[in-house]
């Protein structure tokens, strides 16, 4: 983030214009489960909060509260791949965090650490900061799931303990932190990262083993505990006629079995009363989460399980129906928490009906990525000022107020819950009828041009980097080049040239792929408007000699450097060399698994050849991996693989 910053005024490929800077004259703040945030969004727990990097890029975005991604008792889980499907609406069939528990846990934890450094160095300790500490209140909120014995289990209790207080994984990290920024080494980093969880169950978890969960993390474990709940809570006959008869979403089959297992309004409704005086005793909160994607019979090609999950714009109308439904029931000061198609044209209106937090994802893995995210806050801020209100309590209420006929010259009075009752059910109605939530106005696929990538060159839209919530592919810069190659041939008088081939590049502007970070869920091909995918068919380098040898099957290279020495191994399919440069002599060592060839690194002369006799070493395998190697080390763009380089050469 330092060197990226330095070089670029961006972090993890989001320029700083992106960055979020709170306002001076609306406060966004709110309270989530007795905390405070400085304004209501955040991601949902989901691929923007799995790793430190999604968790920053949400944060510099202008997230508050952030949802982290689900864990559970089994975390080795064998996932489909691609798993996100965003062409249309938003379909995928990811749910539960991909790192082993040990791993979450440090990833949540260095992030909480990454945000509070972050917000003292860009933000509060800048000369003449106009900033204030709680403009930047930040909530990390534990997602945990999804079945009782798993969450009784010894392994999530102990993790739930660390979230609860981190401290002794502070103190391992804190001496992670390099020594050009030990200033940091000493900063007083939150111990408790979170105290609430959003429970996440299975679809089709019984009510009362919902129940029986949401008592043991309220009584056992002290949290508080906000209940996700599913769409098809509304039954049948109105989620049917919500979703075909007024949306015009006649070609999505809801799963038939979401029907026959999810839980019953009724049922959730007596649940949340009883969990009500639970949490009451234990002086904690309880909410509810609207909520949960839809299960769906998968009709397409691109995503390989039977049933895939909806999201985006008709879970929006289906989820505001529930949040209607609950608010006659519990009322206005309810704690809701909501997620479904949230973008920067629905955010306000959210935000006015009481919601808190209100969640983004599919949203965020359209093109612009979490660039998309500050655009909610200053819609928020503009629709304050339109109405005249500096705190969202006063925006809800004068929102309300505005949808007041007036009779006479009286001011209209209205409070805090019955704003909210009236503005649920304006927008509800508003909502239903605004084509932007239809089928009609979201039936056209993305357009692909016919194309197929390559490793090298490509049409150089980037569409691909933002849309990747891990921040995996990136773009470099090489010389461009076009070489007729000649082949070395071994045998036992030496070595010769032989006739090679022709290789083209013919991009300055080049993409690559960080395995490390790339869980292949597909979204940069969903918007590449090229066929193949750049997470497959683009150069993708590992963070590790470890990892590289771990994915054997995966075609890929991995940079080893020191102040005098660097080392490229690559993989095509199943053939392997090394390129070894030295950097004082200017010579460049090019090895396959039966010869070597010594070449000067600047004239690509051959010097020197040597091997097994009547071995070939084809030399276009040779210019590929210069060619990335030499735009790797071009420090002036910062990524994940040529961080180690940098660092040494600032040694």
């Amino acid at each position: 983030m330092y060197y990226e910053y330095s070089k670029t005024h961006a972090i993890f490929d989001l320029p700083s214009r992106k960055f979020y800077s709170p306002s001076a004259e609306e406060n966004l703040a709110v309270t989530s489960c007795g905390n405070p945030a400085a304004n209501p969004v955040g991601p949902a727990a989901g691929p923007h909060t799995q790793l430190a990097q999604n968790i920053a890029l949400s944060w510099l975005a202008g997230s508050r509260i952030i949802e982290l991604k689900t864990v559970q008792i089994k975390d080795q889980l064998e996932l489909s791949r691609p798993c996100i499907d965003m062409a249309t609406i938003g379909y995928n069939t990811e749910w539960s965090q991909e790192l082993r528990l040990e791993e979450s846990a440090k990833e949540y934890v260095k992030a909480s650490m990454i945000v509070e450094i972050l917000k003292h160095w860009l933000f509060l300790d800048v000369p003449n900061s106009k900033f204030k500490s709680s403009q930047f209140n930040t909530i990390f909120d534990v997602s945990v799931g999804y079945d009782l014995a798993g969450i009784q289990s010894s392994q999530i209790r102990s993790w739930l303990k660390t979230m609860k207080d981190a401290s002794v994984l502070i103190e391992e990290l804190r001496k992670e932190i390099p020594e050009e920024f030990k200033q940091f080494r000493t900063f007083p980093f939150n111990t408790k990262i979170s105290d609430s969880i959003t429970l996440s169950t299975f679809h089709g978890t019984p009510a009362d083993e919902i129940e029986r969960i949401s008592e043991f993390l309220l009584s056992e474990m002290g949290f508080h505990v906000v209940v996700k709940m599913n769409p098809p809570m509304l039954g049948k006959s109105r989620l049917d006629h919500l979703l075909y008869e007024k949306l015009g979403y006649t070609n999505i089959v809801v799963n038939p079995k979401a029907y026959e297992v999810n839980i019953l309004f009724d049922d959730a409704v007596a649940m949340v009363k009883r969990l009500q005086n639970i949490a009451l005793k234990n002086k904690k909160m309880i909410g509810v989460k609207f909520g949960n994607t839809l299960e769906v019979v998968n009709s397409g090609k691109f995503l390989k399980d039977k049933v895939q999950y909806l999201s985006g714009q008709p879970l929006h109308i289906l989820h505001l129906s529930l949040v209607d439904d609950w608010r006659k029931v519990f009322g206005g000061d309810f704690p809701v928490s909501f997620s479904a198609g949230v973008d920067a044209n629905n955010f306000a209106d959210c935000v006015s009906i009481g919601l808190v937090p209100v969640t983004t994802c599919t949203d965020l893995l359209r093109p612009g990525g979490y660039g998309r995210l500050p655009q909610y806050l200053l819609n928020l801020e503009r629709r304050m000022k339109d109405v005249g209100a500096t705190t969202i309590n006063e925006f809800i209420v004068k929102t309300g107020s505005g949808f007041m006929v007036q009779d006479s010259n009286e001011p209209i009075t209205m409070n805090r819950e019955t704003a909210i009752l009236k503005n649920t059910q304006l927008l509800f109605d508003k909502s239903i009828s605004n084509p932007r939530y239809h089928a009609a106005n979201n039936a056209k696929p993305l357009r692909k041009i016919g194309s197929h990538l390559q490793l090298f060159d490509c049409i150089n839209c980037d569409k691909c980097i933002p849309v990747c919530p891990n921040d995996a592919n990136f773009y470099f810069e090489i010389e461009p080049m076009e070489i007729d190659y000649e082949n070395v041939e071994l045998s036992a008088q030496g070595w010769k040239k032989i006739v090679g081939g022709h290789l083209l590049i013919k991009e300055k502007h080049q993409i690559g792929n960080y395995a490390d970070a790339c869980n292949d869920c597909g979204n940069c091909d969903i918007f590449c408007p090229e066929d193949g995918g750049p997470y497959i068919e683009k150069p993708r380098f590992f963070g590790s000699i470890e990892s590289y040898k771990k994915w054997s099957t995966l075609s890929g290279f991995v940079l080893q450097s020191d102040k005098n020495n660097v080392i490229l191994f690559g993989r095509f399919k199943d053939q392997e060399y090394e390129l070894h440069r030295d950097q004082q002599s200017n010579m460049t060592v090019f090895k396959s698994n039966s010869a070597q060839v010594i070449i000067h690194s600047e004239t690509n002369d051959i010097i020197d050849a040597t091997g097994a006799v009547s071995s070939v070493i084809d030399m276009r395998y040779y210019f590929v991996m210069s060619t990335l190697l030499n735009g790797i080390m071009n420090t002036q763009k910062v990524h994940f693989v040529n961080t180690e380089l940098i660092k040494n050469n600032a040694r």
